[in-house]
């Protein structure tokens, strides 16, 4: 691991802006190919066993969007199949990584069960916007307490299995480890791009509320494209983020 000290949080989200401003088209569309992946598909009613195969797959994913940062970041040339011989030898593991994903989630969905329909159903009966966020927030408050060691242990992970040669649990080992010693600089870059990301919605909301005073029909329509679109560039900054994090916390001198 290398030395990384409190400074290295904006830096990082610095980075992380100026690598998406490269490929800003190439960007938007990893962005969306991921949310058509992981997010819609498994939505469909009548694909829904599509839901488990995205999280098995989802460590692989996480690896191709990484390497398209670090290639641009290295201005390097690197075509698909070039990436793809690159992770073939690692398949295995990263779908073993994705099995323990997919076991972990069932095991939190199970726990908080009963506690997210009841959630649910009172979200249906009741209309008042106060009492349906004070019904979800405790909710959501488990759900991210519960999620977070998963998140520790796959931020790393995919890369290290790849680009570190190490194996799967040293991964996750060496992730969580990465993750609580640079526990500060790695939140406050959270805490900053949450706090850009927020205030980036909100100015769209003042915007498009504007607008909507004065052409009532635009509103809703305007308001689902921009927050779409924001939704894209976060998607694309994040996987930036970790690639850069990744590459300033741990290097391969064989791979990398």
């Amino acid at each position: 691991m290398k030395k990384i000290t409190f400074r290295n949080s904006i830096p990082w989200n610095k980075e992380s802006f100026i690598l998406f401003k490269k490929t800003p088209n190439q960007s938007l569309m990893l962005s969306l190919t991921y949310l058509f992946i992981f997010m819609l598909l498994p939505s469909i009613t009548m694909i829904q066993v599509f839901s488990i195969a995205s999280i098995l797959i989802w460590p692989i994913f996480l690896v191709f969007a990484v390497n398209f940062y670090k290639i641009h970041d290295k201005k390097k040339q690197e075509k698909f199949l070039a990436v793809y011989e690159k992770i073939k030898p690692k398949l295995p593991t990263l779908l073993m990584l994705g099995l323990i994903c997919l076991i972990y989630a069932g095991m939190v969905t199970m726990v908080l069960n009963s506690e997210m329909q009841d959630s649910i159903k009172l979200a249906k009966n009741n209309n008042e916007l106060v009492s349906v966020i004070n019904n979800f927030l405790p909710m959501i408050g488990k759900l991210i307490l519960l999620f977070l060691p998963l998140l520790m242990a796959t931020w790393f992970s995919p890369m290290l299995i790849v680009y570190n040669d190490y194996s799967l649990f040293k991964s996750i080992k060496s992730s969580i480890a990465g993750c609580l010693i640079y526990s500060l600089p790695l939140g406050l870059s959270w805490l900053i791009f949450s706090t850009i990301a927020i205030l980036f919605m909100l100015s769209c909301g003042l915007l498009i509320g504007l607008l909507a005073s004065f052409f009532p029909n635009l509103g809703p329509s305007l308001m689902g494209a921009i927050i779409f679109f924001a939704l894209l560039v976060i998607t694309s900054v994040m996987f930036a983020f970790q690639y850069i994090s990744y590459r300033d916390i741990f290097k391969s001198a064989k791979n990398y």
